[in-house]
């Protein structure tokens, strides 16, 4: 394969879209474990009902609009519009800054009620009215990171991708440092309590936005300037009116917005309902254990659940210029094997990955959040695993259909989806506990799942069959890698007190498994097919992912 084929590779282009983002999601784990152990594991209920809704605001107060900025400032670029560009610019701008006020304000006014349903009526007023407080916290971010998207949307369509990165590199680490710093200022050195370390969490989002807002406009500053001056010297007027604008930016925007909006839809879910319903079916008595349950699972093991998912977005933003240009082109046969490529690459990575975080499950919980509640985080984590797969291949072909201008499929598959969440949510969270939010969720991928390949099947032809003769070797060899890792590792023994110990024996089984994985799956050809290779030597992989 020369080098030009190599650096047109869907695959190659896809890795580096992950290699990007893992750095900005690598940077958010640094802060989740001390901050866990500042805060308290049960106090993490609140930072994960707050961020659930804080994703849901966002993706309201935002509407699509910075994703609608960046691909009609490119667009109009291109045509050297440049009247049009600063239009956009403003117009896209001031509807973002309209909506996050607007969600800011209406958030101001509901906290009481979100407060009391998220946590259950039969809450402590201590914890109402905490949970209160935070939302209130929140509204300051509500209107600051969209101004922030907005900006980089401009930036994004200008193609400097470098400030677009740099920028969300300096927002993450800002953040990490806030929330480190002042939170074991106020708790360890003040002696607050703990919950002010989830305060602190909530409000440092905000600050991480406002020193990334100023970093963003004054490294783009020459690039803002540069196409103002091309303007002045366009010599005709701006080919589009701002109405014309305004409902090119809505049409862009707001299917972006409900595919978003529908993705969020099994952690809200399970953050209105799971504690309010708990109580009301088992009493009041099972407050405490039930919201350390959902701090658990929907704080702590989100968190791991980031390391996978870091390659399912990365995948999913690597493969959309490639899918386009063969929809494009019509080239129907292509769009087959771009995604049966994508599929097989994203289960060689997943599949050893869930395999071992099922097998390890209570190792890589001790190491990230120490022997605090282990049996139950561990025991969760281990089963999470099935929504943690499934939840990462679904967005990938969530990517594909819109890629492929397929918007209405992806929203009709993600109602029905919702709808299956909040059917099976309630009996099987009465059935069992906390794992029926997990069960629920499952099944809610594995419904996207379905409807996207019958979809995709039914509008291209695609066929996977291929994929799941793969699917089955690949997990054949994730078990023959894990089997001797689990003999070495109950052969050392371990009594669970020393991360750093923990650490030294995960690393050394881990380079074990690593290796086993990488030989078994060369002997059944697996990455070679992946990659398109005869031979597929260590070598001549990082001399492939290097161009």
């Amino acid at each position: 394969m020369n080098k030009e084929n190599i650096k047109s590779s869907l695959l190659i282009g896809s890795l580096a879209s992950s290699f990007g983002i893992f750095i900005s999601k690598f940077l958010g784990l640094l802060y989740y474990s001390p901050l866990s152990a500042i805060a308290g594991e049960s106090n993490m209920a609140f930072y994960s009902i707050v961020y659930t809704y804080y994703d849901l605001l966002l993706q309201i107060s935002q509407a699509g609009i910075p994703f609608a900025i960046a691909a009609m400032v490119a667009r109009y670029m291109a045509n050297n519009d440049y009247k049009t560009v600063l239009m956009i610019r403003k117009l896209g701008t001031s509807i973002v800054m309209a909506l996050s006020v607007g969600v800011a304000f209406v958030l101001l006014l509901l906290t009481e009620g979100l407060s009391r349903q998220s946590l259950g009526y039969s809450a402590p007023l201590t914890d109402i009215n905490n949970l209160k407080a935070m939302f209130n916290i929140l509204t300051i971010s509500v209107i600051t990171v969209p101004l922030l998207s907005s900006t980089r949307g401009y930036i994004q369509g200008l193609k400097r991708l470098d400030i677009f990165a740099s920028s969300q590199v300096l927002e993450q680490l800002v953040r990490v440092l806030s929330i480190l710093a002042f939170s074991y200022l106020f708790v360890k050195i003040m002696n607050f309590e703990s919950i002010w370390a989830i305060f602190v969490a909530i409000a440092a989002a905000a600050l991480g936005a406002i020193v990334a807002y100023i970093f963003t406009v004054r490294l783009s500053k020459e690039d803002a300037k540069h196409v103002e001056e091309l303007a002045a010297q366009q010599d005709y007027d701006a080919t589009r009116t701002k109405k014309e604008l305004f409902i090119e930016i809505l049409t862009l925007g707001i299917p972006y917005l409900f595919i978003s909006f529908l993705g969020a839809a099994g952690p809200l879910v399970n953050t209105t309902f799971f504690l309010d319903y708990m109580t009301k079916v088992n009493g009041p008595e099972i407050y405490d254990s039930a919201k350390l349950s959902v701090g658990i699972l929907q704080s702590n093991i989100a968190k791991i659940a980031n390391i996978p998912s870091v390659f399912a977005m990365g995948f999913s933003s690597g493969m959309v210029p490639y899918l386009s240009e063969s929809l494009e082109n019509h080239d129907n046969k292509k769009i087959n094997e771009q995604i049966t490529q994508i599929m097989d690459a994203s289960l060689y990575i997943l599949i050893p990955i869930v395999v071992v975080f099922i097998f390890f499950a209570r190792d890589i919980y001790f190491i990230f959040y120490g022997n605090y509640n282990l049996t139950l985080g561990a025991s969760l984590l281990c089963v999470s695993n099935i929504q943690l797969f499934l939840g990462c291949v679904a967005p990938i072909l969530s990517s594909v259909l819109m890629s492929l201008k397929m918007r209405k499929d992806a929203i009709i598959a993600l109602i029905v989806s919702f709808l299956i969440k909040l059917i099976t949510f309630f009996p099987l969270v009465r059935l069992f506990g906390a794992y029926g939010m997990i069960y629920s969720s499952g099944l809610y991928y594995l419904v996207q799942i379905v409807m996207y390949l019958y979809y995709l099947k039914k509008t291209f032809g695609v066929d996977i069959r291929g994929t799941y003769g793969n699917m089955f070797m690949i997990t054949l060899s994730s078990l023959a890698m894990v089997i001797p890792a689990i003999v070495i590792h109950n052969l050392i023994g371990f009594d669970y007190q020393s991360r750093l110990i923990d650490i030294g024996i995960m690393g050394g089984v881990g380079i074990l498994m690593v290796i086993i994985y990488y030989v078994v799956t060369v002997h059944f050809s697996i990455p070679q097919k992946i990659l398109q290779m005869d031979d597929v030597s260590i070598k001549q992989l990082i001399s492939k992912l290097k161009v």
